[in-house]
């Protein structure tokens, strides 16, 4: 009973500090990831080209399909979403039918629900489970052809959806195009990664006859007039000085040019401010918060992998220590051992490189294609890009990764 009366005072005491104290924000949601501003600065030249692609579909004209590169937090997945906002609203404006379906391949996870959403968006009932991939891809093309309604597919971060499933679903999606000259298919791919079409079979490349638009990383005073922009709708007056945006925007800047991240990181500084009960965000919060930020996401991504991507990792902290980097063969062979023996199968060499691959993209590893001459052809070489005791600590939370470490 003591605990649960001090439980209860320490919340009423934080509760109440929170109601009493001083507010910094305005509206904090400004702030987030998932907010997409209705002037997106800086990329001025990429949303007028895009425009102009899309709007041959509002004329019931075929139009080039697009890549989409760029780091993370560069404005790719705004400027996408801008625009297609925009063209729905110019569709119903002078009545043109119009498909259009934005997903995220990593969120929807399988390409069997890649394929249904893409179905339901063209207003097919398609169940959550219980069909194969091919049946359901049928379905949505004979609904298709029969509509004959030019359609806009945005498939986000389609590294993650090429790597682990192949491109059997984007050559078939190509291929429509080519059964009915009424047909306008549109297809954008959106990656943080230009190598990701390294796994692709080069008669999907053609049947694509994709253009490519690259968004570069943000400078600092880019940076600097973003986090302005947004300060003023997101935060009360005078709660941050020119000091503190100079140095998140150049922290940001110097780092990675990710505009999210200097977002987050003046959001973060912000709430430790009101916390402490001050009414001004300092350079100190930013530096603190620094830390904090990239602490966090690296335990949650690890705590989301699956068992056989933690299995990799894994193995690659238990290779024996060396100056240079790992080479991937070896490294499945740690593998193969530990998987087989703890998971009880292990994956194929190409999935294995598929992981790999994904781990690259969420910063946890470095990955390189190097040349080693005639002898030793192309090797794929790896280097992990987080401190190792951060990933062990993580991986230890789960009983079958503690006793590998523990052998």
């Amino acid at each position: 009973m003591k605990y649960i009366v001090e439980n209860n005072q320490i919340l009423d005491d934080i509760f109440n500090k929170a109601l009493s104290g001083p507010i910094l924000f305005k509206n904090k949601s400004l702030l987030f990831p998932q907010y997409t501003p209705e002037n997106i600065l800086f990329r001025n030249e990429q949303i007028i080209r895009l425009g102009y692609l899309c709007s041959s579909l509002l004329k019931g004209q075929k139009s080039s399909n697009l890549f989409i590169y760029g780091k993370p937090g560069t404005g790719k997945t705004a400027v996408t979403k801008l625009v297609l906002s925009k063209l729905k609203e110019k569709g119903k404006e002078v009545n043109s039918d119009l498909y259009i379906s934005n997903i995220n391949c990593r969120s929807a996870g399988t390409e069997y629900r890649v394929t249904a959403a893409l179905a339901r968006d063209i207003n097919i009932d398609i169940p959550f489970t219980g069909l194969a991939s091919k049946e359901v891809f049928t379905r949505f093309e004979k609904k298709l052809l029969k509509d004959k309604i030019p359609f806009l597919i945005v498939l986000d971060e389609i590294d993650a959806l090429i790597s682990r499933y192949g491109d059997d679903l984007l050559y078939g999606l190509t291929r429509i195009n080519e059964k009915d000259p009424e047909i306008q298919l549109m297809i954008i791919g959106i990656s943080n990664d230009v190598r990701f079409k390294e796994y692709m079979d080069p008669r999907v490349l053609s049947s694509l006859g994709e253009e490519e638009m690259i968004f570069k990383p943000y400078t600092p005073k880019e940076l600097e007039n973003i986090l302005y922009d947004r300060i003023k709708s997101a935060f009360i007056p005078n709660s941050i000085s020119s000091a503190t945006v100079s140095l998140c925007a150049a922290i940001s800047g110097s780092e990675h040019g990710d505009a999210r991240k200097a977002l987050d990181l003046l959001r973060v500084a912000g709430e430790t401010a009101e916390r402490e009960g001050r009414t001004q965000v300092l350079t100190q919060d930013i530096k603190n918060s620094q830390g904090l930020i990239d602490q966090n996401r690296i335990v949650e991504i690890i705590r989301s992998l699956p068992a056989h991507s933690k299995m990799v990792l894994t193995s690659i902290l238990k290779h024996p220590p060396t100056t240079s980097r790992l080479k991937t063969m070896h490294i499945y062979a740690l593998y193969t051992q530990y998987a087989d023996e703890y998971l009880g199968w292990h994956l194929t060499a190409r999935r294995f490189s598929s992981l790999v691959h994904e781990l690259s993209i969420l910063g946890l590893i470095d990955r390189k294609i190097e040349n080693f001459g005639r002898k030793g052809g192309r090797v794929t070489t790896i280097l992990l890009e987080s401190p190792e005791k951060n990933i062990r600590k993580v991986l230890c939370e789960e009983e079958i990764f503690e006793d590998i470490f523990n052998i």
